[in-house]
């Protein structure tokens, strides 16, 4: 069946040529997959369409690839129909059957039959086109343009398989299975043999993750986060023994990279004087100790995230993540010690890696909810984004394979009912194939606000409590983050960012008039709001300010991260994630209410009656409780890991006693690979 004639589909016109879809002046490039799918079910109009039929048709039978393969096309091809045209549905799903277009799709007309001269001068005008085209070859290098074929399934266990690591000779996959009921331990596939199981490898009571594998791949180096901290060991293939190098934060990310000279095991860790994370390296024939990388751009309060050795093991490449919320891409030449930045302007970068053979680094960032891949050549700093969303960790194998993870988990704000006779699971309040994050409830002006990413930015938007009625309330085109409404219900605080700045704004609600406020400060996490409207509370990620929203004057009220106003010059503080403080500004006095290790700054809220927290024991989630009246904790909701985000907030909805907050709506996640052609 052919899939190369143009249509329209409703308002949509379909070019299966170029893989795109187009309403007006916004066009979508699509994956050639999900473009057949959408072609044979419009050649299929008005019939109903099974799901084998579609995997015959489109992956020739092959169950195994097609089955989840067409399920994410057809997520796709709904969430690039449903942004060109928010208000109409194309693909109907038969439940346990199959889909149906809803539109019949309208093909151009056949082209008449050109008379015998026309035949003749079109052969002409197409002689010199060849002529000239054949000249233009010769004296002009054909354009190379980059292009990888379809994604390919590599592992599908249930849970999560994370953090692909291939071993040099390419037979074997590294990655780290986790388990929604256990700790997190690294498997091996035989690539050459993909039939068969994966292999445990790692079996202690810590969480194994972010594998490297030595020059010869003899050895797999790892860190390993157990009670008593976090090691970065290699494990010898051969005997099973293994070998500590180095300490890392048991909070933060880690990362190991091995030198292809087999020479060097570089990784993100601390020592006995440097409780912040750094690059170390270490010399694998040495039994020196390992040596922390001086930092040369950037350093004030960044962090080293994920790193890969050039081909020839004399460039490390390496993301910093800055205070001003961006994470920059960064070479280090251990020659000179000298360090270039590389790459600028991404928000979050998961995961990086050096071609074996080019010099050409892969890298993953998230843009309003999504991840995406790309490709960036060293010498000239060119960026090419890759047609692959979800690409995550990428890791380089032979013959051109690009390995990743694939995350493509919307988030959803999730409400539990406190006050319930039967104790329930936490129900979905807005959900569909968009992202919606970050909630704030206002009792005065009964509405949510929320981030979404409905109109292909972060945006703040606006609903009703049971989800309608949902209105963009901000149109920046930036990356909005953590709304708050004001005790009176006029106005919202939030948090933007943009051409490298993390921005405080305040928007009106009934006008949406904008205003940035000029702190001063290069970085503001959530804000909140005073008594009296008219001040807002925000930390640098050190100290708490009050920030008048008219004059924009900030003053420093104490140390924290997070702060609410309970009462006129009375805060609940949190510092630095372990416990909550009670602030009383007048007398610059604090007690601490309870010490507890919280998931995030953020990841808490204040009530009259206590204090809901979240907090991560080992592989699960809870939501615990602080009882103003008792002094007593206890856990309200235990999940698997992963179930909800920490750091985008909750709120709570006092009416119905309604705590809302962001979770993920799907727990699986998977190794993919393409080849470059």
């Amino acid at each position: 069946m052919k899939f190369d004639i143009s249509f329209k589909l409703g308002e949509v016109d379909v070019n299966p040529l170029e893989y795109t879809l187009q309403l007006g002046e916004q066009k979508l490039t699509l994956q050639p997959k999900f473009i057949e799918v959408l072609a044979y079910l419009a050649q299929q109009h008005p019939e109903l369409v099974t799901r084998q039929q579609i995997i015959d048709e489109i992956w020739d039978g092959n169950g195994y690839v097609g089955e989840k393969a067409l399920t994410n096309a057809i997520w796709h091809l709904r969430k690039s129909l449903k942004k060109l045209d928010p208000e109409n549905e194309y693909i109907e799903t038969i439940r346990k059957t199959g889909y149906r277009i809803l539109f019949e799709p309208q093909y151009p007309e056949p082209e008449v039959e050109p008379s015998y001269n026309r035949k003749m001068a079109s052969l002409l005008i197409a002689g010199v086109f060849v002529l000239s085209g054949l000249f233009a070859y010769i004296l002009w290098p054909e354009p190379v343009e980059l292009s990888y074929q379809e994604p390919e399934l590599v592992t599908q266990y249930p849970g999560r398989e994370l953090f692909p690591s291939v071993s040099n000779d390419g037979r074997f996959l590294a990655y780290s299975w986790r388990q929604m009921d256990r700790s997190i331990d690294l498997f091996v596939k035989d690539l050459s043999q993909p039939d068969l199981p994966h292999k445990n490898v790692t079996f202690s009571e810590g969480s194994e993750s972010r594998s490297a594998w030595s020059a010869d791949d003899n050895t797999l180096f790892y860190y390993r986060r157990n009670k008593e901290g976090c090691q970065v060991v290699g494990k010898s293939m051969v005997d099973s023994s293994v070998t500590i190098y180095g300490q890392c934060s048991r909070r933060n990310s880690s990362d190991v990279a091995a030198s292809r000279d087999g020479k060097y095991l570089a990784f993100i860790g601390i020592d006995e004087q440097n409780t912040s994370r750094g690059i170390y390296l270490k010399e694998l024939n040495s039994e020196s100790a390992p040596k922390r990388l001086a930092c040369e751009l950037d350093c004030d309060g960044s962090a080293a995230e994920s790193l890969a050795f050039s081909p020839n093991s004399r460039q490390l490449v390496f993301s910093r993540n800055l205070t001003n919320s961006y994470e920059d891409i960064y070479i280090y030449d251990l020659d000179t010690n000298k360090e270039r930045k590389l790459v600028s302007g991404y928000l979050d970068v998961r995961g990086i890696d050096w071609h074996p053979v080019d010099e050409t680094i892969a890298f993953a960032a998230i843009e309003n909810g999504i991840r995406n891949g790309y490709e960036v050549d060293v010498t000239t700093g060119e960026i090419t984004k890759l047609d692959m969303t979800g690409f995550s960790y990428p890791a380089y194998g032979k013959d051109n394979i690009l390995y990743y993870h694939n995350w493509n988990i919307d988030t959803s704000i999730m409400r539990l009912e406190l006050d319930s006779d039967v104790a329930s699971s936490p129900f979905p309040l807005l959900q569909s194939e968009f992202n919606y994050s970050h909630p704030d409830f206002s009792a005065t002006a009964k509405q949510l606000a929320f981030i979404s990413n409905e109109s292909g930015y972060d945006e703040v938007w606006l609903s009703s409590l049971d989800g309608v009625e949902r209105r963009p309330l901000t149109k920046l085109k930036q990356n909005a983050r953590r709304p708050s409404w004001s005790k009176d219900g006029k106005h919202i605080a939030f948090t933007a960012i943009a051409n490298g700045e993390n921005r405080l704004y305040v928007v009106n609600v009934q006008t949406q008039q904008l205003q940035q406020i000029k702190s001063g400060l290069s970085y503001h996490n959530k804000p909140s709001w005073s008594h009296d409207n008219e001040h807002v509370y925000v930390s640098d990620s050190d100290f708490i300010y009050r920030i008048n929203i008219n004059s924009h004057a900030a003053q420093k009220v104490t140390q924290g991260r997070f702060a609410i106003e309970t009462q006129n010059n009375k805060l609940i503080v949190n510092r630095s994630n372990v416990g909550i403080w009670q602030y009383d500004m007048t007398s610059d006095s604090a007690k601490q209410l309870f010490e507890v290790a919280l998931a995030s700054s953020t990841g808490w809220q204040y009530t009259t009656e206590g204090i809901y927290y979240f907090k991560v024991r080992g592989y699960d989630y809870r939501l615990s409780f602080y009882d103003f009246g008792t002094g007593q904790h206890r856990d309200m909701l235990r999940v698997p890991e992963r179930s909800f985000s920490r750091s985008r907030g909750m709120t709570f909805e006092p009416t119905n006693k309604w705590l809302l907050f962001t979770g993920y709506e799907s727990p699986e996640v998977d190794v993919k690979r393409v080849v470059k052609q």
